[in-house]
């Protein structure tokens, strides 16, 4: 753990005297939360952050103040598992909404635009499927991902990210949650640049956020609480398996259908599930304590909660793939 913690930053970062970058005002993936992108200092005195580098302040959904935790629990259980994720802080301003105090999550930039270029999901669904309907993604399946199979790291990537989202019970990786980056690239003549795949980015709708605090005790109920992990039209990916597929999977079905399809990611996605609870507890638990303002707070009841939601979805999945 002594990598993970050096990455860490346990206490909110203020952002209020860093410089806003309208330029890029919506570059980021397109999402439903409010979010605005900041340059960090020339110095910063947090080991957790990257000088003059471009960050992203993603805020909750007004009705889930505490949503921005996903993003930040996310990033540190990918430490642990061994999934890439974009590493994610507390964000804190006193200037970004008048007369109040707003906390996000900081997110740092996964690549860079002055060398690299990104290309979104969605790109490549629109060349493949015909009529794609890019604003509802109802035909977003990863039967027509897996053309790109021959990519480097293709069977890699989707083992680490579908572990990750299916351990977070993550429901939005849609066809703008995952892309392409051709590094190095900007400004340049390369005939067939080498691809590589975004880190597993926009993790907020998962871990349980749409739970208010009054409501995680009847998850206590069996019933309540395996209808919640398992009930496909709650527990699922959002891309279907393939383009004509009607049903919905949840998440253990979807993988099982990923490994028969490519049995060699079974190792690859046991490795990323060899974590034990310490790891966890000792890598989430401090920011129950980082924020004292009630409304923003991660409270000890759904921090225990998330974490018991994580190990009981972990044992789904090794039940599911005979791990």
């Amino acid at each position: 753990m002594a990598e993970t913690k050096f990455n860490l930053c346990n206490k909110p970062v203020v952002i209020d005297e860093w410089q806003q970058d309208d330029t890029y005002e919506g570059v980021y993936p397109k999402g439903a939360r409010d979010k605005s992108a900041y340059f960090s200092p020339q110095s910063v005195e947090e080991d957790c952050l990257k000088p003059n580098f471009r960050y992203l302040f993603k805020l909750s959904r007004s009705w889930c103040p505490w949503q921005f935790w996903g993003e930040i629990i996310a990033y540190r259980l990918g430490l642990i598992m061994g999934v890439e994720v974009p590493p994610a802080h507390i964000g804190l301003s006193e200037k970004y909404s008048e007369g109040q105090i707003i906390f996000g999550a900081l997110i740092e930039w996964f690549y860079n635009d002055k060398q690299d270029l990104y290309f979104e999901g969605g790109q490549f669904m629109v060349q493949f499927v015909k009529d794609y309907d890019r604003q509802r993604g109802s035909q977003h399946n990863f039967t027509t991902i897996a053309q790109l199979k021959n990519l480097s790291g293709f069977k890699e990537h989707w083992a680490g990210v579908f572990t990750l989202d299916c351990l977070t019970g993550n429901t939005d990786r849609h066809q703008d949650n995952w892309g392409l980056i051709a590094k190095g690239v900007r400004g340049k003549i390369i005939k067939e640049p080498t691809l590589y795949f975004s880190p597993a980015f926009d993790n907020g709708t998962a871990l349980a956020y749409e739970i208010i605090e009054k409501n995680i005790d009847k998850y206590s109920d069996p019933v309540v609480r395996e209808g919640y992990l398992t009930n496909p039209r709650r527990a699922r990916h959002h891309m279907k398996w393939s383009i004509d597929g009607q049903e919905t999977l949840n998440f253990f079905d979807f993988m099982q259908k990923f490994v028969l399809e490519f049995p060699e990611t079974k190792p690859i996605i046991s490795k990323h599930l060899n974590f034990n609870k310490a790891q966890v507890e000792e890598a989430i638990s401090p920011l129950a304590d980082a924020v004292s303002d009630a409304t923003y707070c991660l409270s000890q009841k759904r921090l225990n909660f998330i974490i018991e939601l994580i190990f009981e979805r972990k044992e789904l999945l090794k039940k599911a793939l005979n791990i």
